[in-house]
């Protein structure tokens, strides 16, 4: 009863933070808490034995406990049959809020009056626009939707983390990796990029890589701003992976910018496109300014402060010996 009071209570915080949901979470927990016991139990005596060093056996023994818990839980996690919901939006937060507070803290028939609170907060859960873009704080990533529950990024080895993140918040289920060609590939025809197919997944060559929107938005990755030059004349966004990049490559007013300065100073971004593509795209940082006591440190990184990656001085060779 604990669990399901505590998970109930906490749920709608858990989709609002991390989009997603653990209907199997009390089955779960009942099926590994004997391991924890055990787990926990061996820890215990690894530490009264450590002094003497004795511990190496316990400690084997809670890892194979740990690797044990771990299958489990992956096990009903598989077999879960909701995982992924989505963005909610804000006022569906706050108005579910209101009512769990009024009928936890309400004693008497008070507790009806959360009642409208929780159906207003049903009725507007889906009332928010999930971003069409969405980049990593370090420059280094972008995705975007390209329909069919497919996730379309810029780079084979992506971040795994952020990955799940992103595709938890976009209701998407596969990752949809760039196809590479080299310089001069006749496959790859940068002149007229316009006859990519809206949908269309990132194509990288000579240090850009291209995708379109389902909406037909363009939108270009430059690994630096000489290379981001040659797609303002075609692209909606450009992401430059170059904290150098001081000033805008592009004077095309629509071209909406995005340096590794700017998300090293107000981390991941969020871009939202004109339907009608007549105005600028719209772009949301995780980092408001002026900071947070906590996001003071920000504006001390390199890429802050628009340097170049940082390189150890080579050491100068030592005469060879006479």
């Amino acid at each position: 009863m604990t669990s399901i009071i505590a998970g109930s209570a906490t749920a709608l915080f858990a989709i609002w933070h991390f989009q997603r949901v653990s209907p199997l979470s009390l089955f779960a927990n009942l099926a590994v808490m004997p391991i924890v016991t055990i787990v926990m139990f061996l820890a215990v005596l690894s530490a009264l034995a450590m002094p003497f060093g004795l511990d190496g056996p316990f400690l084997y023994m809670m890892g194979k406990g740990l690797t044990a818990m771990i299958a489990i839980s992956g096990w009903i996690s598989e077999r879960s049959p909701i995982d992924a919901v989505g963005l909610i939006s804000l006022q569906s937060v706050l108005l579910v809020t209101v009512a769990l507070v009024i009928a936890t803290m309400a004693t008497t028939w008070l507790r009806l009056a959360s009642l409208p609170f929780a159906l207003a907060g049903l009725l507007t859960i889906s009332g928010t626009r999930t971003p069409d873009v969405l980049i990593s704080e370090d420059a280094h990533l972008v995705a975007l939707p390209i329909g069919g529950g497919e996730l379309a990024v810029n780079r084979v080895r992506s971040n795994e983390f952020t990955t799940d993140n992103w595709k938890h918040a976009l209701v998407s289920t596969t990752i949809v990796e760039p196809e590479t060609f080299e310089k001069g590939d006749v496959r790859f025809d940068i002149a007229d990029p316009a006859d990519l197919p809206p949908g269309a997944p990132f194509t990288c060559a000579a240090g850009l890589c291209l995708a379109r929107h389902p909406s037909g938005a363009i939108i270009a990755f430059a690994d630096d701003r000489k290379t981001a030059r040659r797609a303002c004349a075609f692209a909606d966004l450009i992401v430059i992976d170059d904290a150098t990049a001081y000033y805008k490559p592009c004077r095309n007013p629509l071209v909406l910018v995005v340096t590794k300065r700017q998300l090293a100073r107000m981390g991941s971004a969020a871009v939202f496109f004109d339907r009608y593509r007549r105005r600028r795209a719209e772009i949301r940082f995780a980092v408001r300014q002026p900071y947070r006591p906590w996001h003071e440190q920000r504006r001390f990184s390199r890429e802050a402060r628009g340097l170049p990656p940082y390189r150890r001085a080579e050491r100068p060779k030592k005469p060879a010996a006479q």
